[in-house]
């Protein structure tokens, strides 16, 4: 379990598979494991939600770089 934050301290806390989803569409956002989290539950979240769009749930093309991922976005830029 991990606790997601917005960049003004809002959060929700949920599962790190939902904290990802989560975390993937927020400008600035940080996660942190709540006190019963297994070891890395933050390391993954956050690992997991570099490769998740933002708004995954939203359907059609996507090509500005505030709908991709971060990993997309770094290819785009060849690092």
């Amino acid at each position: 379990m991990v606790s997601v934050l917005d960049a003004f301290n809002a959060g929700a806390e949920g599962c790190e598979h939902h904290g990802a989803r989560l975390l993937a569409s927020l400008d600035r956002g940080r996660v942190y494991p709540l006190p019963d989290a297994p070891p890395g539950a933050a390391i993954r979240t956050f690992t997991a939600a570099a490769g998740i769009r933002p708004f995954c749930w939203v359907d059609g093309p996507r090509t500005a770089p505030s709908q991709l991922s971060d990993i997309e976005n770094r290819a785009r830029q060849g690092r």
